[in-house]
């Protein structure tokens, strides 16, 4: 595991390649040849992307458990910060959507969450980590 720790963005990449790659597949699919398929096929095939973010959080999973004590301190603060400030944000955009306020569509909102999650994880934890230099 520790080979993992030490390359961390190496191992973050390919399934982040994947993701794209998979969504854009995907996509042109569901929007061309699957555009009049059986709804079960073209719910499988929307769900595809989901396996590279599996795979990226086996591998964050895997370089979290490969520090040490204090790196696994920043990043548990960090997804603690990320997760509280998204949900947050989260509930703030639906109050607003309920004020008739912001419009919000499930459609366009809801695939940001995850991205929302790992930018603000992203950023809690460079902070953190500033924190115990």
């Amino acid at each position: 595991m520790s080979q993992v720790c030490d390359n961390e963005p190496k191992a973050a990449l390919m399934p982040a390649l994947a993701y794209v790659g998979t969504v854009y597949v995907c996509v042109w699919l569901l929007k061309n040849p699957l555009i009049d398929a059986p709804g079960a096929l073209r719910a499988l095939v929307a769900l595809i992307p989901i396996l590279p973010i599996v795979w990226m959080v086996r591998v964050k999973v895997a370089i979290i458990l490969a520090g040490d004590e204090l790196r696994r301190r920043i990043d548990l603060e960090a997804i603690a910060i990320a997760s509280i400030a998204v949900g947050l944000g989260s509930l703030s955009l639906a109050l607003l959507n309920v004020a008739k306020v912001w419009e919000a569509s499930v459609k366009t909102d809801l695939i940001w969450v995850l991205p929302a999650l790992w930018l603000s994880y992203g950023v809690a934890r460079f902070w953190v980590s500033r924190r115990y230099r």
